[in-house]
């Protein structure tokens, strides 16, 4: 069990200050954390630095914030539940109230993946052991609860001849999620950093961490460097939590023996770009569920924006997600060839959308672990230096949950409210990789 060394932070003057955990990224990750590091201990000193000047410059803040139970795994389902009842009950997690600014809206998902009517069967009973409501639906009940939903296989086309290529897709077969739904990701981000304030943590912006430094022998994390406002701080901590996303290797790759050359964990995460686009719609449009659409050769997920009069689309298939990238020299924007493939599986699902009108869209980052499309969380070979990160697309919706492993893993205990009961090892870093079928970040 880590316990607090009871220091005090120096004075703003000096370059040299102490905490007990000191964790990197301002991200809902790193945030949840320290929060929950609190939780159990108000006494302990935490400290977050952020490389950014203000909150949502990361994987974070462009994330489109869904939360949903559908997992391959029972231990995935189990911590992404934990992670919706935390969002679910914002106000009371968080200690806001009513003054959160965050709200849970509701909408369901619809899970049109072209997997048999077994295997749907199958997962709505695996998601009834988890007390989540869903059902199976043929494209009957599909096209009678959303008219405008077409459910008939997306078409592929032979990329040399462009002549269609004949295929059985089989009776089509869905999963109906109840219950899951969308937070504003921006305004989750504000409301956690309210609740550090409020719990003594400093969450320092503008402030790179370029550094872990460790023991002589380099056994053991001893603290980390941080240039902020133009001179470098020692930060001393027994304890350092990389929360960094996509920039968690640029990290890694400065201690000594580490980074990609030995990786701290048995699996490789590689930040890597996803591109999202969003368009104005009306009416009936704005009451459809999130949808995962690969029925057919698709790839795209699009979801309702009611509050704001916007349909979101982005990828769940691999020829969109496979560009590695430098999470420092990136193309932001939507690409012309990327916004044209999801338009056509777009207006193939929803034949009677409006053409009209601009779509706008942006490019950001996962950090994508390749062997298994898994997060790593717990402690990494050098003692004291806890890695969390390769959220592959889990990030936001499993941040509280996540938040929790960390500090019981940190702290050795529980809390006496709010906790993840989650087996804490299971996305241990030096476990092997997880079987996968398909390696997209809806595994």
């Amino acid at each position: 069990m880590f316990r607090p060394t009871a220091r005090k932070m120096a004075s703003a003057a000096s370059s040299v200050v102490k905490a007990d955990v000191a964790i990197v990224g301002a991200g809902a990750w790193g945030m949840n954390t320290a929060y929950q590091l609190k939780r159990r201990d108000p006494s302990l000193n935490v400290v977050v630095y952020e490389m950014a000047p203000g909150l949502g410059y990361g994987s974070s803040g462009y994330s489109t914030g869904f939360l949903r139970a559908y997992y391959s795994f029972d231990e995935t389902m189990h911590l992404a539940l934990d992670g919706i009842n935390a969002y679910h009950n914002w106000g009371e997690y968080t200690g806001l109230g009513p003054a959160a600014e965050a709200k849970f809206t509701p909408t369901g998902a619809l899970w049109m993946l072209g997997k048999p009517q077994a295997e749907n069967v199958a997962m709505v009973a695996r998601l009834a052991k988890f007390g989540v409501e869903a059902q199976v639906m043929d494209a009957d009940a599909v096209q009678a609860k959303w008219p405008v939903l077409d459910t008939t296989p997306y078409p592929e086309f032979n990329p040399t001849t462009g002549e269609l290529v004949e295929k059985d897709h089989g009776a089509f077969s869905a999963v109906h999620e109840v219950g899951c739904g969308h937070m504003d990701s921006n305004a989750t981000l504000t409301d956690l950093k309210a609740v550090l304030a409020r719990e003594g943590v400093q969450v320092h912006m503008n402030a790179k961490v370029t550094n872990f430094n460790l023991s002589a022998d380099g056994s053991k994390v001893e603290g980390l460097s941080v240039a902020m406002g133009g001179a470098t701080t020692e930060v001393q901590a027994p304890v350092v939590v990389n929360c960094a996303g996509p920039w968690f290797g640029k990290l890694n790759d400065t201690l000594p023996g580490q980074g990609h050359a030995t990786p701290m964990a048995s699996t490789t995460m590689l930040p890597t770009r996803i591109q999202v686009g969003h368009k104005h719609v009306e009416g009936s449009f704005l009451d459809l569920p999130f949808v995962a659409d690969s029925w057919g050769n698709s790839g795209i997920y699009f979801m309702s924006r009611r509050q704001n009069s916007q349909l979101v689309f982005g990828s769940i298939a691999h020829r969109f997600e496979s560009e590695i990238v430098d999470p420092d020299d990136y193309n932001t924007a939507l690409d012309p060839d990327v916004k044209q493939d999801y338009l056509q599986c777009l207006f193939h699902r929803l034949p009677s959308l409006p053409q009209r009108g601009e779509v706008h869209g942006f490019s950001h980052m996962y950090t994508v672990n390749q062997d298994d499309v898994h997060p790593v969380i717990g402690e990494s070979p050098v003692h004291g230096l806890y890695l969390a990160y390769g959220e592959s697309g889990h990030g936001f919706k499993l941040s509280p949950a996540v938040g929790s492993v960390l500090a019981q893993k940190i702290c050795g205990t529980k809390t006496d409210a709010w906790d993840t009961d989650y087996p804490l090892d299971f996305m241990n870093p030096g476990r092997e990789p997880l079987h996968v079928v398909h390696k997209t970040h809806f595994a």
